[in-house]
């Protein structure tokens, strides 16, 4: 056997497979639940999971990590400088909060540069940058660099970070290493963001390089990246930002690898968020602006995924009306909250003995996550609050006696905000043990606290997970809905689902339901339900519960395949080796018309009298520079292809006052309402993009 090791580490859980990469079989599949304050023993307990015999013969690891989601989430991260290159300062500071940019304050700004063609502006002020660089010492961890046009020439940006790792000795990111976006707030945010990182994905492949160590597997590493895509170890190092949305991507990557299915929806159903992927032609479809997470606004390559804050642990509740309501908040269940701390049984049940009825759920604990008994940050009270919690989970009317304040007074939010406390409550994994959909905690925990709710709705237990079913079916339903008509055509939705929408698809997909359930239909003015031939392949624990029902609905197939609980970390290690590298040809203008072709690379600007010969420059050095990132990534027998794209527009005869609509026909239309379309004299090129895409197998 040729056996590779695939690990997720979520959120919730950490997961692994190990993958016969000559059967395409999965061989072996275990799971634990992630301790983020324990990371090499929460590797370790999953790794454990598995048989020690394969395990031992492993010749490939590959992960995926939220490690760099949630540190931009979170606002983690090493120290970081930003140098900019020819860019208006007023720029960065207005704008450059909306991209994640620190103040312009905390910027270095360095005049000069190059224009758009290539020309030099003016050569920077290297003094002034040297000086500034040495009076930053050793306040700061690494640099990123970014030039206003350094995505066509790349020369100062590199000249800029030779001169810091002489100064240095210290990391040092360009923009042009990265990403091709024009948008120069973009790239600043990519390199940003990219320097911060490298410190944290070096501490966790180190972890990670410690569990494989103690069980003696000794194996090349590769990490997923957020196209879905693989990087290998030494690659990984230098670009962590690649590594954003990389868990979602490899849940996508592996549904695609499971199913088999060439058109679907996928719906990786976790226990804190559902995360769904187009797949058109058995590929992903990739975000056009590239990856956002938090505050931050990337150029780098990911997999368009929507994602909504419902899953196995979300926050059952109720509103002012008595309305349930289902996340997006995220709540440990009460059947795990036993299991841990058998205590809790005993809690859980006098608060349902109490038969007492309040404004929000009862039934609802705390426990302290983080120490804060030194920081400053926070208030007497909300030290007294986690201090209070060290004698283990509690519940907020013995909390708030304990406190000797009021329910109104007793004031949790920051603390669970930051994460220094959690809240336990009633989720749907806890229905779901009930309802004998998912049994692996205390279900008498989950009964109690669901009795407890029901009693203050004036319901059932029954009732209320047969609500909470039907919810969590329409949640899903509504957004594979919009991902689906976005995708159509993404103008229709701009503003996001409205109101009357919501009623007539939810009108529909009610009818539907009764239908299939053999209830009477009721009548309605209008009512029209949403179909689709896209098959809807379900992913991650809970999937199975809900999907069949709304795919019925939907009048398509529901797939969930086997292992679709691991299929993140199946994603992880049946990825492929990709890189793709954009480049274009400018033509040259003056009045008479084009006099020549501007071709930029990475290794400078080249200009042509002759257009074939300018495409072919550029089609050599696309193809030469994507090779070569796809063997720097950890690629092995790649190939490459290129695409060229003429970027055309019409324009109006002389006189007729403006550009032409460009449907290439006689337009009554266009300008004047006498010229005709037919007259290719009149296009003009704007651009020639050539895509080069490399694709091959990882090394091992």
């Amino acid at each position: 056997m040729s056996l590779g090791l695939g690990i997720d580490t979520g959120g919730t859980y950490t997961d692994a497979v190990i993958y016969d990469f000559k059967t395409e079989e999965i061989v072996g599949a275990s799971k634990s639940l992630t301790m983020k304050e324990d990371l090499v023993g929460c590797i370790g307990n999953t790794l454990d999971g598995l048989e020690p015999g394969l395990l031992a013969v492993v010749k490939a690891v590959s992960l995926s990590t939220t490690l760099a989601t949630n540190a931009c989430i979170e606002g983690k991260g090493g120290r970081a400088k930003l140098i900019l290159i020819g860019c208006d300062k007023s720029v960065a500071g207005s704008y450059g909060a909306e991209y994640g940019l620190p103040s312009a304050a905390d910027i270095i700004f360095l005049d000069g540069g190059r224009d758009l063609k290539g020309n030099i502006v003016s050569e920077p002020d290297w003094k002034f940058l040297e000086d500034n660089i040495k009076s930053l010492g050793n306040s700061v961890d690494s640099y990123a660099v970014v030039e206003i046009w350094g995505m066509n020439n790349c020369e100062y940006e590199k000249h800029t970070k030779d001169l810091i790792t002489r100064l240095t000795g210290k990391k040092v990111v360009c923009g042009h290493e990265l990403t091709a976006k024009i948008n120069l707030l973009k790239r600043a945010a990519s390199a940003l963001l990219n320097a911060q990182l490298i410190p944290l994905i070096g501490e966790f492949l180190a972890a990670i390089k410690t569990s494989l160590d103690k069980r003696g597997i000794k194996a090349p590493i590769a990490i997923v990246r957020g196209d879905g895509s693989l990087m290998n170890e030494a690659f990984a190092l230098e670009h962590p930002v690649e590594t954003l949305l990389c868990g979602p991507a490899a849940s996508i990557e592996g549904g695609i690898n499971l199913s088999d299915e060439q058109d679907c929806v996928i719906i990786d159903m976790g226990g804190t968020t559902s995360d769904m992927a187009i797949v058109r032609n058995n590929m992903p479809r990739l975000a056009d602006e590239g990856a956002v997470v938090g505050k931050w606004r990337t150029g780098t390559h990911s997999i368009l995924i929507e994602t909504m804050g419902l899953g196995g642990d979300s926050r059952i509740a109720f509103d002012d009306d008595g309305r349930i309501t289902v996340g997006p908040g995220r709540v440990a269940p009460l059947s795990w909250a036993a299991e841990r701390w058998p205590v809790m049984t005993d809690k859980i049940r006098m608060v349902y003995s109490s038969r007492k009825k309040y404004f929000f759920p009862i039934c609802e604990f705390f426990y302290l996550v983080k120490d804060i008994s030194n920081d400053k940050f926070y208030n007497r009270d909300e030290k007294r609050i986690a201090d209070i919690l060290r004698e283990g989970p509690m519940g907020i009317i013995e909390l708030s006696g304990k406190l000797d304040v009021s329910l109104v007074e007793t004031n949790t939010e920051r603390l669970e905000k930051h994460g220094i406390i959690a809240r336990i409550g009633l989720t749907p994994t806890d229905l779901m043990h009930i309802k004998g959909d998912f049994c692996i905690w205390n279900k008498k925990a989950a009964s109690d606290g669901a009795s407890c709710m029901a009693f203050q709705l004036d319901s059932t237990v029954p009732a209320l997970a047969n609500d909470v079913y039907e919810l969590i079916k329409e949640k899903l339903f509504l957004k594979i809905a919009k991902t689906l008509i976005e995708d159509e055509d993404k103008s229709l939705l701009k503003d996001g689902l409205s109101g009357q929408l919501v009623e007539v698809l939810l009108n529909g997909f009610r009818k539907a339901r009764r239908i299939t359930k053999g209830g009477q239909d009721e009548e309605h003015n209008f009512c029209s339900n949403l179909t689709t031939p896209f098959s809807l392949i379900g992913i991650g624990a809970p999937a199975h519960v809900f999907l069949n029902d709304v795919a019925g609905a939907m009048e398509t197939k529901c797939i969930i395949p086997g292992y679709a609980h691991v299929a993140n970390a199946v994603g992880a290690i049946t990825g492929s080796i990709r890189a793709e590298v954009v480049i274009t040809v400018t033509p040259n203008y003056s009045p008479s018309g084009i006099f020549g072709y501007t071709v930029f690379t990475k290794d400078g600007k080249a200009d042509f009298i002759d257009y074939e010969k300018a495409v072919a420059h550029a089609s050599g050095h696309a193809q030469k520079e994507a090779r070569k990132s796809a063997l720097m990534k950890g690629g092995v027998n790649v190939t490459v292809n290129v695409s060229v794209m003429e970027n055309s527009a019409v324009v109006s005869a002389a006189g007729s006052g403006g550009v032409n609509c460009g449907t290439m026909e006689k337009c009554a239309g266009c300008p004047g309402n006498s010229y005709e379309c037919e007259d290719l004299s009149n296009v003009i090129l704007i651009e020639t993009r050539l895509v080069a895409s490399a694709v091959g197998k990882p090394s091992w």
